[in-house]
């Protein structure tokens, strides 16, 4: 009761504004969580909403799914019928549910270097040789994408190879920045394949080198199986890629089953030793011999399972080639099965002829009476003495004919597989209504102040002084938290300065969906999926305000909270990013509106990329993932060699205030180096080693304007 009293008046004011009926029933649903926690009865409570919302909701997903997919079958076959000459894109995905034409997909990736782009036109011939989409054009068609051939392909609509000058000034560090905005903003030509490779030579450092940006549509990537650095003739081996390990919390939020791998691979091999055993010694097309000699009705049945067996392996192989297969030709490739091992009527006839002959049961049974009798007077007590030497030695394998080595291989096995089973299906039971918290019912104020009143489509770039590796080390050496919480951390001050700076009013935290990208995959296409976590980046705090340290603490709290709560909505997040599970089995509206909603809520996605990148010729990169949907800025968090830097990609609306952030961004992490206690580095500009590659924006330039 006195719990009650408490949170009543803790939440007078929302019944004073909202009405104390109102407030009443948010307190008891509250009181009624705490009853539950306090008796630990949350999982309990937890496992009966989840079956309950399973059990409601599955009559109509068992109704609606197979309508929904026969009807977009349906509808791809009409666009096809419609327009023969086109390819149609028949999967679906997030990026293609979210795409819009002032908010398309296009990925984006800046490399600097002196030879990376020699020899890049005849790369790209060779390229586009081997992969048809390079050379298509992609279109809309009636909701759905599709790749239509050009004859008229030619490589030099996409490869530009630009000046060393930029409206009227040579590039330098000075207006690198601006002039990769002023390429970035203009939008891809409809009548091409969306993808370019753009090629300047500049002066950074007051040395010659060359900038290659390369852009390309998510679909481009995703069905001709590239990155965004296979565009570039680029010099690297896949045996110089050794794994590497990351302490980003933005992955591995939940250890992958290895008992369960590993227990399949196991009894598939076992499986796969006692089936070829089987077929040699009961398949007639293996041993033709069988079926000169009268067989039996238990041999009879062999053959038929093998027959069976087979039949369904060539009707999964046919079902998988052939489009448009009738299962009616199921009885047709069963007859063929059966021929080839001359398993007729008159075979299974015999054989049951054979089994209810009085000669011939006589004979069975003084058979299994003459074999029970040697097992347990000989082969038994043989197989005992073997198992007591098995449970006697503790080398196992060495006794491999043996129920105890078997076991002893197999039971710890089962058990770490059932525990993992049980871990699953607890997060499968707990996701559906810890999903609907986390993205629709937690209370937050909608970050409009970063998103303008209307996209124009068009992106602009900027990206930050490169900030030393090994301050953002010594500060996690001395907090105890990870690099990226200390990025994270500092990209919340950089956006708080960039809320003063436009004097807008400065949200209590920003919600952002952020990412880890291994600096791998931007180079070498991998199969690693990655999930997406949801974080609120702080930029108020309880105690002390504008408090670095303070902001990283809430950082920590939140990663960890999400990391807790957020295994469901990661999981799915990566297996779309794989396969596509969620977009194949929601409706392509219900996705939609979700997803524009989450956009709204979410208003600024982060990824954190790093990992060692050892390819020639490489001074620097920096890569960008398109927002979309709703949002209007993306942050990327790129560590390359020794250093890191913050860039963004955003609206051209935002301009050119989205250089406030990335000013910012060595500031903020300067003070927070400062207050923990880190000794501040001598700046660029007195030590002897030359400035960044890319450089900065000077501030008397505004990128993208």
């Amino acid at each position: 009761m006195f719990h009650f009293l408490l949170r009543l008046l803790s939440y007078r004011k929302f019944g004073e504004k909202r009405g104390l009926r109102s407030a009443l029933q948010f307190v008891m649903a509250t009181a009624s969580f705490n009853f539950l926690d306090y008796f630990g009865f949350r999982y309990l409570f937890y496992t009966t909403f989840g079956l309950l919302l399973a059990i409601s909701t599955t009559p109509p997903l068992v109704v609606y799914y197979p309508i929904s997919k026969w009807s977009r079958k349906t509808w791809v076959r009409f666009v096809k019928w419609r327009n023969p000459s086109c390819t149609i894109v028949e999967e679906t995905s997030v990026r293609s549910t979210l795409d819009q034409g002032r908010n398309q997909g296009i990925y984006t990736l800046l490399v600097q270097g002196k030879t990376i782009a020699d020899g890049v036109r005849s790369h790209l011939l060779e390229l586009t040789a081997k992969r048809p989409h390079l050379r298509s054009v992609l279109k809309r068609i009636l909701g759905l994408y599709a790749w239509e051939q050009t004859t008229e392909f030619d490589v030099d609509n996409h490869l530009v190879t630009a000046s060393c000058s930029f409206k009227g000034r040579p590039i330098t560090e000075s207006n690198l920045q601006e002039f990769v905005s002023d390429v970035t903003e203009k939008f891809l030509s409809p009548n091409f394949s969306p993808w370019q490779v753009f090629v300047v030579n500049c002066y950074l450092n007051g040395e010659e080198t060359k900038v290659c940006i390369v852009r390309a549509h998510h679909l481009i990537l995703r069905h001709s199986h590239l990155t965004l650095a296979d565009f570039l003739p680029l010099k690297h081996s896949r045996e110089n890629w050794a794994y590497q390990e990351t302490d980003s919390p933005l992955t591995n939020l939940y250890s992958k089953p290895s008992a369960i791998p590993r227990l399949r691979q196991m009894l598939t091999e076992s499986f796969s030793n006692y089936w070829n055993e089987f077929l040699c010694n009961n398949d007639p097309a293996e041993n033709p011999e069988i079926l000169k000699k009268q067989i039996g009705i238990f041999h009879c049945l062999k053959i038929a399972i093998i027959v069976w067996v087979s039949t369904v392996k060539e009707v999964t192989k046919c079902y998988k080639k052939i489009e448009g297969f009738k299962f009616t030709e199921y009885f047709s490739i069963f007859t063929r099965e059966a021929s080839k091992r001359n398993f007729r009527a008159h075979v299974v006839l015999w054989a049951f002829v054979s089994a209810v002959n009085p000669v011939e049961i006589l004979y069975s049974g003084i058979h299994w009476a003459w074999y029970t009798c040697v097992t347990l007077t000989l082969k038994m007590p043989i197989l005992l003495i073997r198992e007591l030497n098995a449970l006697r030695s503790s080398q196992k394998h060495y006794h491999p004919d043996t129920l105890t080595s078997m076991l002893s291989c197999y039971l710890p096995l089962i058990f770490q597989a059932i525990a993992e089973v049980v871990s699953i299906t607890l997060i499968v039971i707990t996701a559906p209504k810890l999903i609907l918290e986390e993205l629709f019912f937690k209370p937050v104020q909608t970050n409009h102040q970063l998103r303008p009143d209307s996209l124009c489509g068009r992106k602009i770039v900027a990206w930050s002084e490169e900030v030393e590796i090994e301050t953002i080390r010594k500060i996690s050496s001395i907090t105890g938290a990870s690099e990226a919480e200390i990025l994270l951390a500092t990209t919340a001050g950089s956006f708080k300065e960039y809320f003063k700076k436009k004097e807008l009013q400065t949200p209590p935290e920003i919600l952002v969906t952020a990412k880890f990208v291994s600096q791998k995959s931007i180079f070498i296409r991998n199969h690693e999926a990655k999930g997406v976590l949801c974080i609120g980046l702080p930029t108020k705090t309880p105690l002390f305000e504008d408090d670095p340290v303070e902001t990283l603490q809430v950082i920590q709290e939140n990663v960890q909270l999400a990391r807790s709560k957020q295994k469901a909505t990661y999981a799915l997040s990566a297996a779309e990013s794989s396969s596509g599970l969620v977009s194949s089995y929601t409706p392509s509206i219900v996705l939609k509106l979700a997803l524009l909603y989450l956009t709204r809520r979410y208003s600024l996605s982060v990824t954190h990329v790093d990992g060692d990148l050892p390819v020639e010729g490489v001074d620097a990169a920096m890569y960008w993932r398109p927002p979309q949907g709703y949002c209007s800025m993306s942050v990327t968090l790129h560590r390359h060699g020794k250093g890191v830097r913050l860039g963004i990609i955003g609206d051209k609306h935002i301009a050119p205030q989205h250089s406030i952030i990335t000013k910012a961004f060595p500031r903020s992490v300067q003070e927070l180096a400062i207050t923990v206690g880190v000794p501040r580095t001598p700046s660029r500009s007195r030590s002897p080693s030359p400035p960044s590659p890319l450089g900065s924006a000077s501030p008397a330039t505004s990128p993208g304007h």
